[in-house]
């Protein structure tokens, strides 16, 4: 029996429309009296994203209330407790922006989207893993359906790689971990390429004037970020589709995209 998905996960490497595409499949299905919420990876507010997040251990909290008498109860109010660590959200917190020494203090203890990561992978990956849970059980209760962008591969593999030097067998239990909180969900990922992630990479440099995106240690980090993605698109507990655009056809994978969730929306 088909399951009623309720959660569309839009990945792939960066150019391949991923943020066109998944916002324009959010207007498709709003056109269609589907009920939908799509969060690009940037998105305010975003469900599973923990960009502008800071993280703390137990200890560094308390003295972070401590140092903060002023700010206290409003960091209290926000912070999110991960077992023995927290993680506070920042972006646009206008009580956190009035004071320059706490927001650059928050600032600088960035979970994810930091060259200077704080955490340590076991604590990256529990603090990721459990707002995923919580993503789940609120997404569980609602009548929505949800899009997200390059949420579930991108920035967490990226961040897995290139701060911590994660392996293979670490990158996959972790994924492992979040789609097994979500399997209730009975998502469906879309995942989209191209044949050459070097001629992708060039391309995306050119149009988005970002030399470093062209470089071969980029090149080569990107290449081995697809294969890792596409051996643990075999290894999910539910549907996964891949969508080649070899041609920069925008309508043709649009088309393809549709068709494709169309068969697990009632």
């Amino acid at each position: 029996m088909r399951k009623n998905c309720k959660l569309i996960l839009v990945e792939g490497l960066c150019g391949t429309g991923k943020s066109t595409l998944a916002e324009r499949l959010h207007g498709h299905l709003t056109q269609q009296g589907i009920s939908s919420r799509f969060y690009d990876e940037g998105s305010k507010g975003h469900p599973t994203s923990l960009n502008w997040h800071a993280f703390f251990r137990e200890e560094e909290y308390k003295e972070l209330l401590i140092r903060y008498p002023d700010a206290a109860n409003e960091i209290r109010s926000r912070a999110i407790k991960n077992g023995s660590n927290y993680l506070i959200p920042y972006r646009e917190v206008k009580e956190f922006h009035e004071l320059d020494a706490l927001y650059s203090e928050l600032k600088s203890r960035e979970l994810c989207w930091t060259d200077s990561p704080v955490a340590a992978l076991s604590e990256f990956t529990f603090s990721i893993q459990r707002h995923w849970a919580r993503f789940a059980e609120l997404a569980g209760a609602s009548e929505e359906l949800y899009v997200l962008e390059a949420v579930f591969f991108q920035h967490q593999i990226h961040d897995l790689l290139g701060h911590y030097q994660a392996v293979d067998r670490q990158i996959e239990q972790h994924i492992q971990e979040i789609a097994n909180q979500i399997a209730a969900l009975h998502p469906v990922v879309i995942y989209l390429t191209q044949p050459s992630v070097r001629e992708q990479q060039v391309w995306i440099s050119s149009i988005r004037s970002k030399p470093h995106v062209a470089t071969e240690q980029n090149i080569r980090f990107m290449e081995n970020r697809k294969r890792i993605e596409l051996r643990l698109l075999d290894r999910l507990p539910f549907p996964t589709y891949t969508i080649e655009n070899e041609n920069l056809d925008w309508e043709e994978v649009f088309s393809n995209i549709v068709g494709t969730i169309g068969r697990y929306i009632k």
